[in-house]
């Protein structure tokens, strides 16, 4: 019976020395610092110049690949790109590289600008938690640091962390990406664009072989997790760009519901008259406050008179601006809040349908925006009569006006607004889509349930998509600000 007992133990004792004897790679458990003078020992380089006080990275083919295999380590790498520049850290992944082949998880190292060059940024976990957020800039040195311990996978970027993901028992991925999951297998940087050069200055890792400090976390998916997880696979943009915090929801607290859910948030402020940023000054201090926070930074322009109250430079920081058609001045001079039956003045139910729809018109034509947020909203009172109201005609003219301006439409999941009559007919016509939340408070962040089921009935998909516009090339820089207010 002790011979039995024993036997298990004994064999797996052996296994493991037999195992970490064969292990050819730094030191497992103590930090490692590759340079100079042992990376030919650890890696194999490829095209790798090593005169530029690191390692540079500039043609296409250019590599770093180890010559030791690991499934648990913590690798941090000290980069810096210049213009154009795009690769990719890939663990798991075969010691031959093949871009055509998916095999292992890939980071994504590009800092360029948005709608430049391809669409994820730095500290993407590619195909699996895509990242649309510029987390680093071009000519200026960042870290990335990939940790993976167990079933569990970080991804940071100057501390910040960017992706996290947890590989479930049962993996569900679509058939060309099977040969994504985690395995003791090599680490290896790659350049992938023909343009600009990536610098590593430093690479420290630290493997863990041992498989007792490997921690498996519990995580079983539901119907809406696999729904999310296939829309990331295909490189369908899962971006809220419609939150706020507020009723104490802090920015952490927004970043880890977006990781923990497979898509990305861009965080307003709300800035107009009577709300918390009401001129030049506060809304650059509020834009300061969250710089290196990874969302997008949204300004939400509140009522007609946002206009008047900032200038375009200002406004030109935000990687975008949206507004709603839920307040203006009626054609008696009365200023609606629709959203609150005490300020919302309803005389004849069709003509105030004309007014909103005229309205909705004004401020596309009029106000340099890129999203139309909370879109096709109805008063408490006509609410329920929504499908009579906005007949085709109606929708027409809206739709009209979004596309002569270039301004998205938001699939509002609080309010599951637009609807999906109207979104389908907003696709047919061309019209760009993003997706938001609008949150009032702390607890009610949803999943995006009513932008996935438009993704489904509308038949969307990822070219229908908003992103934010590159700097230069920003709505408020070439067409500035109305001389009056619009409604």
């Amino acid at each position: 019976m002790l011979i039995k007992r024993v036997l298990p133990a004994l064999l797996i004792l052996t296994f493991a020395v037999y195992f970490i004897a064969r292990y050819k790679g730094p030191e497992p458990g103590i930090l490692t610092t590759i340079d100079k003078s042992n990376l030919k020992k650890y890696w194999k380089i490829s095209e790798v110049n090593l005169d530029e006080g690191g390692f540079l990275l500039e043609k296409n083919s250019a590599s770093i690949t180890s010559r030791f295999r690991l499934r648990d380590f913590e690798l941090t790498l000290k980069l810096k790109t210049t213009k154009g520049a795009v690769g990719q850290l890939n663990f798991s992944t075969s010691k031959s590289y093949d871009s055509k082949r998916s095999r292992g998880y890939s980071v994504m190292i590009n800092n360029s600008d948005y709608s430049t060059g391809i669409a994820q940024k730095t500290g993407s976990l590619s195909k699996i938690r895509n990242n649309y957020i510029l987390t680093a800039e071009n000519n200026n040195w960042f870290e990335l640091k990939i940790e993976v311990h167990g079933n569990h996978i970080h991804v940071s970027v100057n501390d910040k962390l960017i992706s996290e993901y947890t590989e479930p028992q049962s993996i569900r991925r679509l058939e060309n990406l099977s040969g994504i999951v985690l395995s003791r297998s090599f680490i290896s940087l790659h350049k992938t664009s023909d343009q600009g050069k990536i610098v590593v200055a430093e690479m420290k890792i630290k493997p863990i072989i041992e498989k007792s400090s490997r921690e498996i976390l519990p995580f079983k998916p539901d119907s809406l997790t696999d729904i999310i997880d296939s829309l990331n696979q295909r490189e369908f943009p899962m971006i809220d760009f419609h939150v706020h915090l507020k009723g104490g929801l802090t920015m952490s607290q927004a970043c880890e519901h977006a990781r923990e859910n497979g898509f990305n948030y861009g965080v307003a402020a709300n800035c107009g008259l009577k709300f918390p940023v009401t001129n030049d000054s506060t809304l650059i201090s509020y834009l300061k406050s969250i710089q290196n926070e990874p969302v997008f930074k949204a300004m939400q322009c509140e009522g007609r008179e946002w206009v008047t109250l900032f200038t375009p430079e200002a406004v030109a920081g935000f990687d975008y601006i949206f507004t709603d058609a839920m307040t203006w001045t009626d054609d008696k001079g009365r200023r609606l809040r629709l959203w609150m039956p005490e300020e919302t003045f309803i005389d004849d139910d069709q003509h105030f349908m004309d007014m909103l729809v005229g309205k909705i018109e004004a401020i596309l034509d009029g106000e340099p925006v890129d999203i139309h947020v909370n879109p096709t909203y109805l008063p408490a009172k006509l609410a329920p009569r929504y499908d009579e109201l906005w007949t085709n005609e109606r929708m027409d003219k809206v739709i009209d006006a979004l596309l002569r301006n270039q301004v998205a439409l938001e699939i509002n999941s609080r309010f599951k607004l637009p609807s999906i009559a109207f979104i389908k007919k907003a696709k047919a016509a061309g019209v760009k889509f993003t997706f938001g939340t609008n949150n009032a408070k702390n607890d009610d962040l949803n999943r995006l349930e009513y932008s996935i089921k438009a993704i489904k009935e509308a038949g969307l998909t990822k070219d229908d998509m908003f992103l934010p516009r590159a700097r230069a090339d920003r709505k408020i820089l070439k067409k500035g600000l109305p001389a009056k207010v619009t409604g």
